[in-house]
């Protein structure tokens, strides 16, 4: 499948969906990040809306107790960013 423009508009280009943009976009770039001792940047991906702008970077970890964690690092005022938890089963 191709990237190249067809005339229609995605959800990214509409706005009603930010565009997520992977820190490290392959294996290889996530090695090279820990051989730099960069590893807390490992697995954290921007989302960035219509404009380019990078709207919050999220990453998940588990903790010591084996728990996951989601992180959101927001970049617009806290009232322009709600967070909604689904907890039904993805089918």
């Amino acid at each position: 499948m191709s990237d190249q423009p067809t005339g229609e508009l995605t959800p990214y280009d509409t706005g009603d969906r930010c565009e997520p943009k992977l820190w490290q976009p392959g294996r290889l770039a996530v090695l090279d990040a820990m051989r730099h001792s960069e590893d807390e940047h490992v697995g954290k991906v921007d989302f960035e809306d219509d404009s380019g702008e990078t709207v919050c970077t999220v990453h998940v970890e588990r903790d010591e107790s084996g728990v996951f964690r989601m992180h959101v690092t927001s970049f617009v005022d806290v009232d322009d960013l709600e967070i909604i938890r689904h907890d039904d089963p993805v089918v």
